[in-house]
């Protein structure tokens, strides 16, 4: 049985009362501290949760920290049990990241409350305005490009996996271009497509946050291949090991799209 990195009786109390006993899920807010109908006992219905779980084996385990740091502060956010045992379910959809923003958004109201500063609101509308334009862009931009791959993967097995291999290919390519032609200028439109993600992902990296960069990334490099060409344009191999690359690994790029997707509408939804 896995040893527990569990909170103090100190933090616990601390988690709670920095968000007033309220849930930090902003789709939630629920109160979780009311009194009993004992006049001498209150009804707490909240949970200091892990953000990374306090053993191995459980949601969001990071075994790069010290037990201390798993069952320290910086870990933890103040949640009713619903939304506990929710985040718990799909680690995917609840993310470390997603997590420390809800915490964050949490606190900072308490804060502007607490200060009597009326501008909270109005300050988190901003901050979701510009994450939801984020999101809006990434998915367009990643979909735009996956489009074309989906379009060149059909295209691939319908005009040449059973038919051309290796240099076969090439000589039918060159032999018959103008059948392919226009087909194949706008597969090559995909480049033009992964430049416009990568500026999406400059200009928003910090509102999507490392996580999904880190997948899209990861999805832009599944695109490098190497090819030959000479000068004379007498032997060219690009279209040949475009193909291959993309009959190779166009099961992962589904399998990526998918996650961040996922990722994508989770956080515009929050």
């Amino acid at each position: 049985m896995n040893k527990r990195d569990d909170f103090s009786q100190k933090t616990i109390d601390t988690l709670c009362e920095r968000v007033e006993g309220k849930c930090s899920n902003p789709n939630c807010r629920r109160e979780t501290k009311g009194p009993h109908s004992n006049s001498k006992k209150r009804v707490s219905i909240g949970e200091a949760a892990h953000i990374t779980a306090a053993a191995e084996g459980g949601p969001r385990y990071n075994p790069d920290l010290t037990p201390g740091e798993r069952s320290s502060i910086e870990n933890g956010i103040w949640l009713c049990r619903s939304c506990a045992r929710m985040i718990d379910s799909d680690e995917r959809v609840y993310s470390v990241e997603l997590l420390r923003m809800w915490k964050y958004a949490a606190e900072y109201e308490q804060s502007c409350i607490i200060n009597q500063m009326d501008n909270w609101l109005k300050t988190n509308v901003v901050f979701e305005n510009r994450k939801n334009i984020a999101c809006r862009k990434a998915k367009e931009a990643l979909d735009n490009l996956h489009g074309i791959l989906q379009y060149a993967c059909e295209y691939w097995k319908h005009n040449f996996e059973n038919r051309y291999d290796g240099s076969f290919l090439e000589n039918e390519l060159m032999d018959h271009w103008v059948l392919y032609e226009a087909d194949l200028k706008r597969i090559y439109t995909f480049q033009e497509k992964r430049m416009l993600l990568n500026d999406v992902l400059l200009e928003y990296s910090l509102d999507l946050g490392p996580e999904i960069c880190q997948e899209i990334n990861n999805y832009c490099n599944y695109l490098d291949f190497s090819y030959q060409s000479d000068i004379c344009g007498l032997y060219d191999n690009y279209w040949r090991c475009f193909f291959e690359m993309l009959s190779t690994c166009f099961d992962i790029l589904v399998g990526i799209k998918k996650k961040v997707d996922d990722i994508l509408y989770q956080q515009y939804s929050v």
